[in-house]
C-alpha cells in the first residue's frame, strides 16, 4: 500500500532518526520524528528539562497525543521514541493501525554493546530511564523492551555494521517489492 505509514521502532541509538530521514528521502515521503514533536509541546528546551519539570508521565501522555495526531495522516516515515511502544495506549494504536493496513512497523535491532558505542559518541538529550545513567542502563532497558519491539514489528532489521544509507536502501527495496 503506497500510502501506508512506515514506523521505525527500537531503542535509543539504534538509528531510527538517521535511517528514517534517508528512507523518507528515498521513498519521497515526509519524515516525522515523534520526539521532536513531543518536545515542541513543552516550553522547556530539552527532554531532560521536561522530565525534570513535568515528569516522565507528562512526556508519555504527550507522546500518545502526538502519535495519534501523526497517524491521522498517511504516507509518512515516522521515527518513534524508544519508549513509545511501551505505552499501553500507544501499543494499542500501533496494533490497530497495523491490523487496518495503515501502518508497517520496522524494528531496528541493535545489541546493547553497539548502542553503548554509538551513544558514547553522542548521548544527546536522553534522560536516564532507571536512574542508573543512560549508558549504564542500556542492557536492562533493551532486555525489558525488546520482546515488545519484536512482537509489534512487521520487519526486523539488524542495524549493526551497516550505515543508515545501506539500511534505508534495503528497506526502500523491500517496501517497493512487498508493500
Amino acid at each position: 500500500m503506497a500510502d501506508m505509514n512506515t514506523l521505525l521502532i527500537g531503542p535509543r541509538g539504534c538509528g531510527k532518526s538517521s535511517v528514517g530521514q534517508r528512507l523518507a528521502d528515498l521513498l519521497q515521503r515526509p519524515f516525522v520524528e515523534l520526539d521532536a514533536l513531543v518536545l515542541d509541546t513543552f516550553a522547556e528546551p530539552s527532554v531532560h528539562e521536561v522530565w525534570s519539570v513535568h515528569g516522565e508521565p507528562a512526556w508519555r501522555a504527550a507522546e500518545v497525543q502526538q502519535l495519534n495526531g501523526i497517524l491521522e495522516k498517511d504516507g509518512q516515515v515516522v521515527a518513534l521514541g524508544g519508549g513509545t511502544p511501551m505505552i499501553e495506549a500507544a501499543q494499542q494504536r500501533l496494533q490497530d493501525e497495523r491490523q487496518a493496513g495503515r501502518a508497517r512497523l520496522i524494528y531496528l535491532a541493535c545489541p546493547a554493546s553497539d548502542l553503548r558505542r554509538r551513544l558514547e559518541r553522542n548521548l544527546g538529550d536522553r534522560p536516564s530511564l532507571t536512574g542508573a545513567g543512560s549508558l549504564d542502563e542500556l542492557e536492562e532497558v533493551l532486555k525489558a523492551r525488546e520482546p515488545t519491539y519484536r512482537r509489534l514489528a512487521d520487519v526486523i532489521v539488524q542495524a549493526t555494521r551497516r550505515t543508515p544509507d545501506e539500511i534505508a536502501a534495503q528497506l526502500a527495496k523491500e517496501i517497493d517489492k512487498t508493500w
